[in-house]
């Protein structure tokens, strides 16, 4: 993931992380998590808690003008809990994603198309999306990871 995500960050000029779940529900709500997690960034980097809806922060998204979009969600990667996949939008339909009004493909189409920039997931596999409880801690060491992470590739 880390060679992954260092070369798709590679050139960016101005980066958005939209972190989008349902805080309600368990590992849903590590896309919103790592927004929380991730602290203070370079100015050229904007963060959004998208929330269940992230179609409703597409004005502020498209007025930042960003060169990359990543977005973070808990999607079923057929794979352990914690794991992580940098999907490209073109795939993004082909995933069971966590609960959204608009598919993530939708929003994702949008944002590249309307101001020509980098799309990508950041998929983090749940342990579970039951309503009520915690991340699960499979899901934590991830989002400390992936923070970490974040923070180093954009010094």
């Amino acid at each position: 993931m880390a060679a992954a995500l260092s070369r798709w960050l590679h050139g960016y000029r101005r980066l958005v992380v939209a972190g989008v779940g349902n805080i309600l529900k368990t590992d849903d709500g590590l896309g919103v998590e790592v927004i929380r997690r991730l602290g203070t960034l370079p100015k050229n980097v904007l963060t959004v808690d998208c929330g269940t809806v992230p179609e409703t922060y597409l004005g502020p998204i498209v007025k930042f003008r960003p060169s990359h979009v990543l977005i973070v969600d808990a999607a079923d990667i057929a794979s352990n809990p914690g794991a992580t996949r940098l999907v490209p939008p073109e795939e993004i339909s082909g995933l069971s994603l966590s609960t959204h009004a608009l598919p993530l493909s939708v929003f994702a189409d949008y944002l590249k198309n309307r101001i020509d920039a980098d799309v990508a997931l950041l998929a983090i596999q749940p342990k579970t999306i039951d309503f009520g409880g915690t991340l699960s801690p499979e899901v934590q060491e991830t989002i400390d990871w992936l923070c970490s992470l974040i923070r180093n590739l954009l010094k």
